[in-house]
């Protein structure tokens, strides 16, 4: 009954928004509230996993810095991403002319093949900023999330080749391979298990932070096509989903990174400031968390709750 709060870090999905997590990590560490268990989807799977390697904030930042300028890395989204509007220089215009063309190449590209580019635009930046090999190696408890596309189960990474379950969890459907494993296609877990707080739980945490990257705001928001329909509908669906899982976290931090564009990484200090201050502004209400949690009366209270919840963790 005297035994310490595990906390539990859930870092959501959310592309280059999602190296908000780094900013997060560094407010946590400075409070001296570093998580005793991670559990990451997506980008927070490959922010996560680099922490838990070596759980020093200004260190793996440096890391995930050169991962996310990495040429390579950088040149499967530069297609995502919008470039121009009427007030550019060289023409407004033109600019547009270009985006537009380039959606319709990966329109085809997507339609014609499995993915975009080969899962070594990945895997080689992914190898080359992860230095352990296994999950066994890492310092901080540590789970990839993913999901099978065959079964729709939640695939759940702890043990075993680390790069592996790191790019599964981070394959974007359709722009990477999925990881071809025991007959199953395990790809990104970020549409159905966009912030990993039920994995967390399962790991073992008494109090579970939620780290929740807010989607792109599209101020002029257009749908020109049935796709465009579809991608909002699926788009709604996730967030009313989202909800209930969040509503599972003890705390929620909402980096204010909408306004980044998800597949921009040459906004990573910009979204990693974001979370630093999102995180900071939450360290008191944390505390007062977590001391209430600790209070006598409280750790009675869940000592005589425990026999009815069948051994689950109770929030």
């Amino acid at each position: 009954m005297t035994r310490k709060t595990k906390i539990g870090l859930a870092l959501g999905s959310g592309g280059a928004r999602g190296l908000a997590h780094a900013g997060v990590l560094a407010a946590l560490e400075e409070a001296g509230l570093r998580p005793d268990l991670i559990a990451g989807t997506s980008m927070g799977a490959i922010v996560g996993a680099v922490y838990a390697e070596r759980p020093d904030s200004i260190r793996a930042w440096e890391r995930l810095s050169a991962f996310a300028c990495d040429p390579d890395f950088l040149a499967t989204w530069e297609p995502y991403i919008a470039k121009g509007s009427g007030d550019e220089e060289n023409g407004g215009r033109l600019h547009g002319m270009l985006d537009s063309l380039k959606k319709k190449l990966i329109a085809i590209k997507t339609a014609t093949r499995p993915s975009l580019v080969e899962a070594e635009a990945l895997r080689r930046p992914l190898a080359a900023t992860l230095r352990s090999r296994s999950f066994e190696e890492l310092e901080i408890p540590f789970a990839a999330v993913a999901v099978d596309l065959l079964s729709g189960e939640r695939i759940v990474f702890r043990e075993g080749n680390l790069l592996d379950g790191v790019y599964a969890s981070s394959a974007i459907p359709a722009v990477f391979p999925p990881l071809q494993t025991g007959g199953r296609l395990i790809c990104d877990g970020g549409a159905p298990f966009r912030v990993p707080v039920e994995t967390c739980r399962e790991m073992g945490a008494d109090f579970v932070i939620a780290v929740d990257i807010p989607a792109f705001k599209n101020e002029k928001a257009e749908f020109k096509t049935g796709i465009d329909l579809i991608l909002r509908s699926d788009t709604i669906a996730r967030l009313r989903l989202n909800r209930f899982v969040m509503a599972r976290a003890d705390l929620v931090i909402e980096p204010a990174v909408g306004s980044f564009h998800w597949a921009d990484f040459r906004a990573a200090d910009s979204c990693r400031e974001a979370g630093y201050a999102a995180a900071q502004m939450m360290i008191p209400a944390l505390r007062k968390a977590i001391a209430e949690r600790e209070s006598p009366l409280s750790r009675i209270k869940r000592w005589f709750g425990r026999g009815n919840r069948s051994g689950r963790v109770d929030q």
